[in-house]
């Protein structure tokens, strides 16, 4: 019994002592920031709502080291590189019977030409010999739309076509 007894009560104290302790909190109904300065450098400080600890950032060479919720906003940059695209005239649009192809340029290697329904299905897979200018046979598809896909060695051209 003693033994038991004293197991209970190591056991009370050993877990309540490595246990963590519960600290008081509140949340704020609002942020705030400030800059301060500082043996001549000036500091930036803010918080978030219900944030409890001080957002920071740290800069040391190209290193960039941030701390809290508040994150600035993403920059995101689109560059397109035209060299790569083929360049073309597609007519009539909407089409009948045969669309014209006629290339701004002169395309040195073969054309792989693709074409798929609105959904996304294979309809055609056709290639053509390096030219300035062709036409397509589309009289056999049903009326809708179409997605045209056109390939000359590594540069691409992508249409949307109408079927009447």
């Amino acid at each position: 019994m003693k033994k038991l007894l004293f197991l209970f009560i190591f056991s009370t104290l050993y877990f309540t002592g490595v246990g963590q302790n519960v600290q008081r909190s509140s949340l704020n109904s609002s942020g705030n920031s400030k800059t301060m300065e500082i043996a001549g450098t000036s500091y930036y400080i803010s918080h978030s709502i219900g944030q409890q600890s001080v957002i920071g950032t740290l800069q040391s060479n190209n290193n960039t080291i941030r701390q809290g919720f508040q994150q600035p906003p993403a920059s995101i940059k689109v560059y397109i590189n035209d060299t790569s695209n083929l360049s073309a005239r597609i007519f009539p649009n909407p089409v009948e019977t045969f669309v014209t192809i006629a290339f701004n340029e002169v395309v040195k290697n073969t054309i792989q030409i693709e074409l798929f329904n609105i959904s996304g299905k294979h309809i055609l897979s056709k290639k053509q010999v390096p030219t300035k200018r062709f036409q397509l046979d589309i009289s056999q598809l049903a009326s809708g739309t179409y997605l045209l896909t056109l390939v000359s060695g590594s540069k691409k051209l992508t249409a949307k076509l109408i079927k009447k």
